[in-house]
Parts: C-alpha cells; sequence; structure tokens
C-alpha cells in the first residue's frame, strides 16, 4: 500500500516526538508544514513521493520525471535535516551548486564542503528568515532542475 501525505507527515512528527522534546517540536513541525504547504502550491512541477523506502521521511519528487526534489529526514540524534535535490551531481552544474551550497551556508552554523550532501538541520529553518531564503532557493532550483 502506498503512504499518503498525511500519513507519512504523521510519521515525520511521530518520530520527532520520540527524538525531539522542549519547544523545538511545534517549531519543526511548523518547517516541515511550510516544506509541504510550498510544495503543494506547486502541483505541476512537484508531487508527494508515496514510494518512499525510509519511514519517517517526507519527499517531493519532480514530475513527471519522478527524481526527488527534496526529502526531510527525522534524526535520532540530532536536528531533523532538508535535503535538496539528492542527486545533485548529475542535475547541478557546479555554478547552480556553488548558489546551492552559499544559499545553505548562509544559514547554518554547520557549512557544507564541497563533496557533501545539499542539506541544512531544521534547527536552521526555525527562524522566518532562514525558512524564507531556503524556500527562495528551492523556487531557484524548481526552475533549473
Amino acid at each position: 500500500m502506498n503512504r499518503t501525505l498525511p500519513v507519512a507527515r504523521a510519521e515525520f512528527i511521530k518520530a520527532l516526538t520520540r527524538d525531539t522534546g522542549g519547544t523545538d517540536k511545534p517549531r519543526f513541525v511548523a518547517v516541515l508544514d511550510a516544506l509541504i504547504a510550498w510544495s503543494t502550491a506547486h502541483p505541476d512541477k512537484l508531487a508527494f513521493r508515496v514510494e518512499e523506502s525510509q519511514q519517517a521521511v517526507v519527499s517531493f519528487e519532480r514530475t513527471p520525471s519522478k527524481v526527488v526534489f527534496w526529502t526531510a529526514h527525522p534524526r535520532r540524534e540530532g536536528n531533523p535535516k532538508l535535503e535538496l535535490v539528492p542527486r545533485a551531481a548529475t542535475l547541478l552544474t557546479d555554478e547552480q551548486r556553488a548558489m546551492t551550497m552559499e544559499a545553505i551556508n548562509a544559514h547554518t552554523s554547520d557549512p557544507l564542503l564541497q563533496d557533501e550532501k545539499l542539506r541544512i538541520g531544521f534547527g536552521a529553518l526555525k527562524n522566518t528568515a532562514g525558512r524564507t531564503s531556503i524556500l527562495a532557493l528551492m523556487d531557484q532550483l524548481l526552475l533549473i532542475t
């Protein structure tokens, strides 16, 4: 049976509840909901990925290619992570990757190195400025991937 977006969201929040305490949980849920809202606002370009192999992961893919555009991973230790364009090495030029890394690194205390996956922790996305910047980056990536 394929998962639905509400089921995947609930699984993510359940994992988040298990691994995150205090005031961060509602802020991380707000980040996830902002990512979902942004993605569902682009139904002609993005679709929820129903065939995700990992439980509690939320992913959206490009339509009709089915190439994963972003994935949110809850983490056993540390903040959940957002990964952008998991196949970036094959989809982005060196200049596009550098632009993406620069945008991500502007909002994180753990900067990406050249060969790392394009990931950012939800902790960097809790504030409005960080979240707005990354959503703007996602707009750009949607145009070039």
